[in-house]
């Protein structure tokens, strides 16, 4: 199914979106995190944890936090497959930084596997920089960290 990404809407996660954040997370990532961190994200940190839905089904999320540095931390993000390659990734990521922005953030960074091209080019698109290599850092690969100043 085919979904017009103006017409899906970002809003905050809640627990009865856990179930299927944890599927997308699944089929994702070789190494998913477990329920447990997505449960913490939702009670720690819920100003910073959205999903977009489509047509009243959950696509995608993003979570993270504010580090002891005043940077917004994306610590996960994914899209279903079935849903991807329209922008709702970006979309997704442009309303977490809309959020930063509001707390007053300084920045934004992550961490992205360097093979992961897809996710390379969008977050160099929207002005990420690669600030180092972090070697080991997932059980196969190497991950970049990367950071965009605030506007």
């Amino acid at each position: 199914m085919v979904y017009e990404v103006s017409e899906c809407v970002i809003r905050n996660a809640s627990l009865k979106d856990l179930e299927k954040i944890v599927e997308i997370e699944r089929k994702s990532f070789k190494y998913p995190y477990p329920a447990t961190v997505f449960i913490s994200e939702l009670f720690l940190h819920p100003e910073l944890f959205l999903v977009i839905e489509c047509e009243g089904l959950v696509k995608g999320y993003i979570t993270g936090f504010i580090t002891t540095s005043n940077c917004c931390h994306i610590a996960s993000i994914a899209v279903d497959p079935g849903a991807r390659g329209i922008g709702l990734g970006k979309k997704l990521l442009l309303s977490f930084e809309e959020k930063c922005s509001e707390l007053k953030i300084r920045c934004l960074e992550l961490e992205v596997s360097v093979s992961n091209e897809k996710a390379l080019n969008l977050y160099k698109k929207l002005g990420y920089k690669i600030v180092e290599r972090l070697p080991n850092y997932y059980p196969d690969s190497d991950a970049y960290l990367m950071r965009k100043e605030a506007d």
